[in-house]
Order: structure tokens, then C-alpha cells, then sequence
């Protein structure tokens, strides 16, 4: 039996060597045919990126290789335990990691998801080298984590608590090693704390001057009221209802962008900002009551196209599910060259759900067969994996419906790269510190 598993392993391992090559050779020719081309995205958010947009706007290229080289150096970190000896093996594995075609689209894109999404991605290694480092290699890791931590609040602001976990997991798990030297404990606190303290004065550059109250119950009344916000509407207080113009409401039900553009200025101008918050909950709370169902669903297609857009998006495309930013993506992605567009993202899609079964049986063989021995530290670390995936994904689904972006959790989609890739090395049995 053990042996039969074996066998079957490295069948598995076969298929995927031959499924990302040719992922890689698709991925390769759609990064050259646009590569001097620029995805019309729009104006990108946050504090520094637009500064880097400014600088290099005339030649994009120069923001593409850097994007390029950190999500690379951030798989390279992440696949270290795994990779084989030999450049020509390390190099395979990175083009396998970097042409996903969600990836591959971010990384070509004037926006600051590429950085986000590889700065995540190494604050994950940072705390998988925590938990099997010690000492000198622990402190690093906790350096490592929290600069890339204050890196990504300059990116996008709502990272200051949605980047924070894995900062704190690995400075918690670092708490045993560096209490043994009190000197190293004092400079792990100061650390953290002056961290803390940049990433204050980072959110304070770029975060809006919403209270976060306002916000919170905006989003909730995004989440549940659209797209029949226009027949939920007859259930409203009759005070709302007389000071909203019907138009306006009847606009809003057609785009989910119309509930931030048209819906929150005419409530915060008919009832005022310290009074919107209540009428937002209102809204939220008849939402929910009328289509429970309906909303669950809603939520649970989100989630799927956040965390693994590939397994979902060609159904979204026949008709199924709700709306998304998903075929605004695509149609940007391929405006260049549909074709090559096409070929590869469908053969991306196809690939990403075969990957998906083939390494659910890899696992299962490999625990058969012996080859997959679990440890408390590959636990620990995947513990601390979920949680942060899980805040992020809490976060981005719950601020509104209709306006589901897989281009924002970039890091959360791509493990289920790292997992296949680190099945096809055999496991995660190296020292990672």
C-alpha cells in the first residue's frame, strides 16, 4: 500500500511539473505581448504608490520589473524550505509562482496590489521563519515582519490592522527565545513599538477623515441592501423616504458603485453625518431581514472570488453568481490581445481546479504512503496563516456587495500555488530560519 502511494505521488508530481509548464510558457508570452502596454485601471489608491506612479509615469515598465522581482523574491522566500538544488529547478518554480494569470495581471498593472499582495506574502515567511528560527535568525524575522508591515500602510492604509497579525503572531512566538536574553527583548519591544509608532504617521498621511463608525455601518448597508436597495426602500423610515429623491434611490440599485457616489451624499445631505450612521444600520438591519438567503449567498460567492478567483470566475462569466468587478478586470486584461487572453486565462482556470484535486490527492497519498509527516511548528504556522487570510477576507467582503475585486487579495489566492508547488517539493521538512 505504501509503496502504491508512493508510485502515485510521483505520478502527481509529474502532472504538475507538466501543468505549470504549461501555465509558464502561456504566462511567459502574455507578460512579453503586454509588457509595454499599460492595463487602464485608473487612478491607483494610497499614499505611496501614486508617488511612484508620478515619478516613473512615463516609463511603467520600470514599476512592472519591480513588481516582478518583489512577488518573485516573496515566493523565493516563501518556497525556500522546498526548492530544489540546481538554478535552472529555482527559476522554473518561480515562473511557476509568478504566472498565475490573477498574478501575472497584477504585476503588469499600475496599481498598488502587486506590492500588497508580495509584501503579505513575505510577512508570512517572516513568521514561518519565527516559528522555526531561533535567536539571531527569530530577530530578523520579527525586523522583517514589521517593516513589511509599515511598508503596506503606506500602500493602502486599511493595513494598519489588516497587516498586523502576522507581526504580532511573530513577535508573540519569538516572546520564549528573546526572553532569554533580556537585551534582545528590550530591543524586540522597541521594535514593535516605534513600528507602531510609523505606521500611526503613515495612516494619519493616508487614511480618510471618515469616522470609523460611519464607515463601519456604510459598509453593512453596502453589504445588504444592494442591488434591491430600490425595493427595500418602501420599508425605510418615512423620514428618510421624504428627504430622499426617488431618482436617486433608483439610480443606486443599478451600479454598486452608486451606493458610495449617489446614496451617501444624499443621506448624509438629508439627515446629516452624525445621523447617517443610524439610518445606515436601519437600512442594514431591513436588508437582512427580508433576504437572508439571498445576502448568505451573496457573501458566500465573494468569499470564493476573493480567496480563489480561478475556481469560479469562468462560471461568473456564463451568467452565474452576481455582479463583480471580475469581467471589468478580464475585459481590461485582454483589451490588448483578446486572444492570447483568453487561451490563457481559461487554461489558468481549468489548471487552478485540476491542481486543486490533484494536490488534495497528493496529501492523501503522501499520508498513506509516509511522506507527509506533520509537525507542531507546520501547525503554528498554519494557524497563523488563517487568521490573517481570514481578516483580509472579513475585511473586503464584508465592505460592500456587487464590488467583489480578486485583485485585492492577490496573497490569499496565491497560496494555493505555494501549497501545490510545496507538495511537487516534497514537503516542508527543511529548517525554514
Amino acid at each position: 500500500m505504501k509503496k502504491a502511494a508512493g508510485a502515485f505521488c510521483a505520478l502527481l508530481r509529474g502532472i504538475f511539473f507538466a501543468g505549470f509548464s504549461v501555465q509558464i510558457v502561456l504566462g511567459s508570452v502574455w507578460m512579453c505581448a503586454n509588457f509595454i502596454e499599460v492595463q487602464q485601471f485608473g487612478q491607483p489608491e494610497g499614499f505611496l504608490y501614486p508617488w511612484l506612479v508620478s515619478v516613473l509615469g512615463g516609463a511603467p515598465q520600470v514599476l512592472y520589473l519591480l513588481q516582478l522581482c518583489l512577488a518573485g523574491y516573496a515566493g523565493f522566500e516563501l518556497l525556500k524550505p522546498v526548492l530544489p538544488d540546481g538554478r535552472a529547478w529555482r527559476v522554473w518554480y518561480m515562473l511557476a509562482f509568478l504566472t498565475v494569470p490573477v498574478a501575472m495581471q497584477c504585476h503588469l498593472a499600475l496599481l498598488p496590489c502587486s506590492f500588497v499582495g508580495s509584501l503579505l506574502l513575505l510577512e508570512l515567511a517572516c513568521f514561518r521563519n519565527a516559528v522555526y528560527g531561533k535567536g539571531e535568525g527569530g530577530f530578523r524575522a520579527l525586523a522583517g515582519a514589521g517593516f513589511c508591515w509599515a511598508a503596506l500602510v503606506l500602500l493602502l492604509p486599511e493595513y494598519g490592522w489588516l497587516g498586523l497579525p502576522l507581526p504580532a503572531f511573530t513577535f508573540l512566538v519569538q516572546i520564549p527565545h528573546l526572553w532569554r536574553d533580556l537585551r534582545r527583548l528590550a530591543y524586540g519591544i522597541l521594535l514593535f513599538a516605534a513600528l507602531s509608532g510609523i505606521v500611526a504617521v503613515c495612516g494619519t498621511l493616508t487614511n480618510k477623515t471618515e469616522d470609523a463608525h460611519g464607515t463601519f455601518w456604510f459598509s453593512m448597508a453596502h453589504r445588504m441592501s444592494w442591488p434591491t436597495i430600490w425595493q427595500d426602500s418602501d420599508y425605510w423610515p418615512q423620514e428618510l423616504l421624504e428627504r430622499i429623491p426617488w431618482e436617486k434611490i433608483w439610480e443606486t440599485a443599478y451600479l454598486p458603485d452608486n451606493m458610495e457616489r449617489i446614496l451617501k451624499p444624499a443621506v448624509e445631505d438629508a439627515v446629516g453625518k452624525e445621523k447617517a450612521p443610524e439610518y445606515y444600520r436601519t437600512m442594514a438591519d431591513i436588508a437582512y431581514h427580508l433576504r437572508r438567503p439571498r445576502i448568505v449567498r451573496q457573501i458566500g460567492w465573494d468569499i470564493l472570488i476573493y480567496a480563489a478567483p480561478l475556481a469560479v470566475l469562468q462560471e461568473q462569466f456564463k451568467g452565474i453568481g452576481y455582479d463583480s468587478c471580475s469581467g471589468k478586470n478580464y475585459e481590461i486584461m485582454g483589451r490588448e490581445h483578446p486572444v492570447l487572453t483568453k487561451y490563457y486565462f481559461n487554461y489558468g482556470c481549468w489548471w487552478f481546479v485540476t491542481a486543486a484535486m490533484c494536490t488534495a490527492l497528493f496529501l492523501i497519498s503522501a499520508a498513506v504512503s509516509g511522506e507527509a509527516r506533520l509537525q507542531r511548528k507546520t501547525l503554528l504556522s498554519g494557524a497563523g496563516c488563517l487568521v490573517s487570510c481570514g481578516v483580509i477576507l472579513i475585511y473586503y467582503v464584508m465592505r460592500g456587495a456587487g464590488i467583489a475585486d480578486y485583485k485585492l487579495t492577490l496573497a490569499v489566492s496565491a497560496l494555493w500555488t505555494v501549497g501545490t508547488l510545496c507538495c511537487m517539493g516534497g514537503g516542508c521538512e527543511r529548517d525554514a530560519g
